[in-house]
This record gives structure tokens, sequence and C-alpha cells, in this order.
């Protein structure tokens, strides 16, 4: 039997991020993987920012950068008959998704008032993103990965789970013995279901989609600089799909129809009506999928815990799989670092499922308003489209433009990715200011208790972030010595909790964070704030550890 403090079941992209956030806490962990290879298609396509600014935590963000999308290409989509044109609209440079990186950085380098990301979305693929990290897991001495290897059953008790894993091609079977279990293994996660966890939400809203994944060096020279669209939303009489470029600088594309080919109608004839020409392309795979918009009842039990595709499955509208899971992995990972540490009380992993189960529900509901405003807009086809003459350009302009009105501000909603708040946390100290408004679309920066801390650079040019250790919690303190802080450093040497402090001077920090103390988690979201210290700093802390 295999002794190991965590084992994951599924290196996909959250999986993977656990175990690397795992091991930069200092926890060892053993990872299964049924595939003995990463994933052959391109899946996601976009690391979004608040992923983003995780992977940079965790020291990936530029690796990632590098496999993705150039720094200099569009970020552009657009609607349009098909992929040669005529174009309806073309969404670009009105907002910081749809701008280059390179663009984006900049602007966000300039941001002093907290309002955007640290870092701002990749495009990336799946089938590049995992390489990046599978090869950084592959590196690191904390992790045992073993690929082919698959979980078949586990019993929890009072200390621990006994799981039973077997080699998917010999059968060898392996005992592990794991003070803690984590489920990251896809939609049809054996971890869920030994769990009896059922999903919560619609199983099919918009009925049976059709997917073709093509390889194509041709199809890039259809549009401007030889650049294709991130997506083109295809649309006129007789035919709708949506065209998809997971990396400019690759030849892979992915198509999406409402439906399959009908009959007498091949797979050929359909991406050349998607294309408008006929081209040179490699037909890659192809099938049917149905969009689910399904979030778990719960996330696990006693030692037991699910995450990523696991815990939820979403329609790719919107960019929120992969990008909640990832978020997951990075509140999940410090708190059971925290419990095997021996300072992470019991009521820290139930608040895991009472943080991140409240936004999984509210990012199913966004995803579900960005296909609902899709499937609309690309309902309204008329034969106008086609026309020439001032009729068609008419027709073009008002499509392009309801598009964009329902469509466009639904896929950049920064208050979606970093405005999300831990509401009614047990780990969390109740903050009695008024809420400030939240909005999806628009991201509100605040310190309010259960926010994200908003990002900003200090007068040197550093980070906020960069300063932030991901090992401990850190106390953010504007002109005060040590003591004015004495008592909470004191308690949280007593109650074993790490605590840095990070004095602070700058007049635009202190105006954006709000209050003279402010407490930030290792997840980089406040827990408490205050101009003055709690009466019994001993008792925040247990508080903040899960011991009450």
């Amino acid at each position: 039997m295999i002794d190991v403090p965590v084992l994951i079941s599924g290196a996909g992209p959250v999986g993977l991020t656990l175990a690397l956030a795992l091991s930069r806490l200092g926890v060892r962990s053993v990872l299964l993987n049924d595939r003995k290879e990463t994933t052959r298609h391109p899946k996601l396509d976009v690391v979004n920012c608040r992923s983003m600014e995780i992977f940079r935590q965790l020291g990936l963000a530029e690796r990632i950068r590098a496999a993705g999308n150039p720094l200099t290409a569009n970020q552009y989509s657009a609607m349009a008959a098909s992929a040669s044109g005529p174009f309806y609209t073309v969404m670009a440079d009105r907002h910081l998704i749809y701008q280059p990186v390179q663009q984006a950085q900049a602007i966000i380098r300039a941001c002093r008032d907290g309002s955007l990301p640290l870092e701002s979305m990749q495009r990336i693929a799946q089938m590049h993103l995992e390489p990046v990290l599978m090869a950084e897991v592959e590196a690191d001495p904390n992790i045992e990965l073993r690929m082919g290897w698959r979980l078949y059953g586990f019993e929890q008790g009072s200390t621990g789970v006994v799981a039973m894993a077997h080699e998917v091609d010999s059968g060898e079977a392996q005992q592990f013995f794991a003070q803690y279990l984590i489920g990251c293994d896809g939609p049809n996660s054996r971890v869920r279901n030994f769990l009896n966890i059922d999903y919560d939400g619609t199983r099919d809203l918009v009925g049976e989609l059709f997917i073709i994944h093509l390889r194509s060096d041709e199809i890039a020279g259809l549009f401007p600089d030889n650049q294709p669209y991130w997506h083109t939303w295809l649309t006129r009489p007789g035919f709708a799909g949506l065209l998809v470029s997971p990396d400019a600088s690759r030849n892979d594309y992915v198509l999406h129809r409402p439906f399959a080919p009908r009959p007498g109608e091949s797979l050929e004839s359909v991406i050349d009506a998607a294309l408008g020409v006929k081209l040179n392309y490699q037909i890659v795979q192809s099938g049917p999928w149905r969009p689910q918009f399904l979030v778990a009842r719960s996330f696990g039990r006693q030692r037991v815990f699910i995450a990523g595709d696991a815990t939820h499955q979403f329609m790719p509208t919107g960019g929120l799989g992969m990008n909640t899971g990832v978020a997951e992995a990075h509140n999940l990972a410090w708190k059971l670092a925290a419990c095997l540490a021996g300072w992470g009380g019991p009521k820290l992993l139930e608040s895991y499922e009472a943080e991140r189960l409240p936004v999984a529900r509210r990012n199913r509901d966004h995803v579900k308003k960005c296909a609902a405003a899709t499937f609309e807009a690309q309902m309204h086809s008329t034969d106008a489209l086609l026309l020439d003459g001032p009729a068609g350009e008419s027709a073009r302009r008002a499509i392009g433009a309801e598009f964009e009105r329902k469509v466009s501000r639904l896929y950049e909603s920064l208050g979606i990715e970093i405005g999300y708040r831990y509401h009614g946390s047990p780990v969390i100290e109740a903050d009695h200011a008024s809420e400030p408004a939240y909005d999806e679309i628009r991201y509100t920066p605040t310190t309010w208790s259960g926010a994200r801390l908003p990002s900003a650079f200090r007068d040197d040019g550093t980070a906020v972030f960069d300063q932030l250790p991901m090992d401990r919690f850190t106390l953010l303190a504007f002109n005060a010595d040590a003591d004015d802080y004495a008592p909470l450093q004191a308690a949280a040497d007593e109650c074993r909790v790490p605590l840095a402090v990070l004095p602070l001077h700058e007049r635009h920090l202190a105006a954006l964070y709000e209050r003279r103390f402010v407490l930030v988690r290792p997840d980089q979201h406040v827990c408490w704030r205050g101009d003055s210290l709690p009466m019994d700093c001993h008792s925040l802390f247990n508080r903040l550890r899960g011991a009450r």
C-alpha cells in the first residue's frame, strides 16, 4: 500500500493545477489518469483572466502564453455568412478581451484604480495547455504521476481514504492510503458517482450539436493578415454554425453546427459551406455532443472532494468550464495544505463547498445567458443578408448590431471572472459595511470581506499580488509599525496560522483598499478588514482557520 497525503484522480487541466498548487505548498500527491497521454483535440480555447492570475501565482503564466496564441495576434470575433464573407460585424478593440494580449497587458499596466485584472486572458487550446502543465508536473518531485492508471474504488475512514486503482493495460493493482482523495475526473466522474452525488440543472436546453475538428494551412488566408478570427459566427439562410480558431499561430479549427449532417449531406459539404470556398483540409475528428448546464449538488463528503468537470458541466459559451475548475483547485489546495499541516480546523474544508458551489451555479446561469443570446441573435437570418446594394448592407448592419448588443457584452464579463464574493462563508469574517453593487459585466473593485483583493501596482511598479505569499495569510498594513498590529501577529502565532505582513504607504492603494488593515487569504481573497484591530484577535483567527 502506498501512503500519500493527497490522491488525485484525473490529470486534465484542473487535476494538474491542483497537484502543482499542492506542491507549491509543500504537499505530496499521487496523480492518476486513465489516458496515457494528453488530449489531442482542442477542447477549451481560452484561459480567462482569473485563471491567468492563478497561473501567475504558480509561476506558469509566461509558459502558458508562450505555448498559446501569439501576444500580437488579434482576438477578434465576427459574424458572417461564411468564413470568406460577407462579414456583418467584427468585434475588435473596444473591449479588453478582443484586443491582442500585448495591448491588453499595456492597458492593465497603466491602470491604477484596481478595475482590471493583473493578467489578461490567453487564447490556448487544451491540447497545448495540458503539455505545459504536464511537463511541470513530470519535473516536480512532490508529484507522482501515473498515466494509464484508473481509480476503481475507495473506502473512507476517520483518518483517511483507502483507494484501489489498476493499470489499464496490464491490470496491475495498487492500493493507496491517502488522507484526502480528490476527483478531477471529468463529467463521468467515478469519484462523484461513488459518492452518489447527482447533478442539478438543465441537461438538454439546446439539443444535440455537431462538432468537426479540422486542420488546414489554407483557412487563415481567408482573413486579414492571415490571422483567423477567434470566433466566426456563421449565419445565413439555410446555414448556422461557429468556426473557432483556438490558436491563430496553428492550423487547427473547430466547426460547430446545430445538428448533424442531414441525409445526403457529407462532412465535406458542411465544411465547404462554412468556409464559403473549397479549400484543402484534413478532418481530424467529428461527432455529436450535447450541451449541459449542470452543477453537482455537493462538492464532496468527509475526506473526498470533487473539482472541475466532476462538479459542473457547462456549454463552452462564456468560457467558464475549465476556468471555474481552476479556481476550485486554487480554493481547495491551500485548505488541504492547512489541514495537513495541522492548523486548519474542521470547518475549513467544509468551506470549499460553501464558497465554490454558489459560484458554479452563478457561472452556469451566465453560460445559459450567453448561449440563449447567441442562438437568438443567429435566428434573425433573412434572404436580404446576401443581397447586393443598400438593402443587403442594411440587413447585414442590423443583424451585426443585434449580435453585438446581445452577445458581445456577455463574453467580456469581468464581474463574473474576478468579481465573485464568498457570501456566508464559515471561514470569512462577516463585513458589516454595505456590500457594493455587483454586476456580471462590470467589475467593482472592493475589499469587502469575501471578495478577491483588487489587483494594483505599487509606486515602484511591482504588483501587489506578486507580494502575497501563497503559503500564508497576508496582512496589508497602511502606515503602521509592528506595535500597531502586534496583537494580530501574536494571535496568528498562537493559532499556528502562518501570517506575513506587507507594509504599504501608497495613497492610491490606501484609497483602493478602503481600510487601514486588510487580511488576505492564500487564494487572494479578503477575509477580514478594519481600521483598527478586532477586540478578540484569537477568535478571528479561529474562525478564519475553520476551528469554530
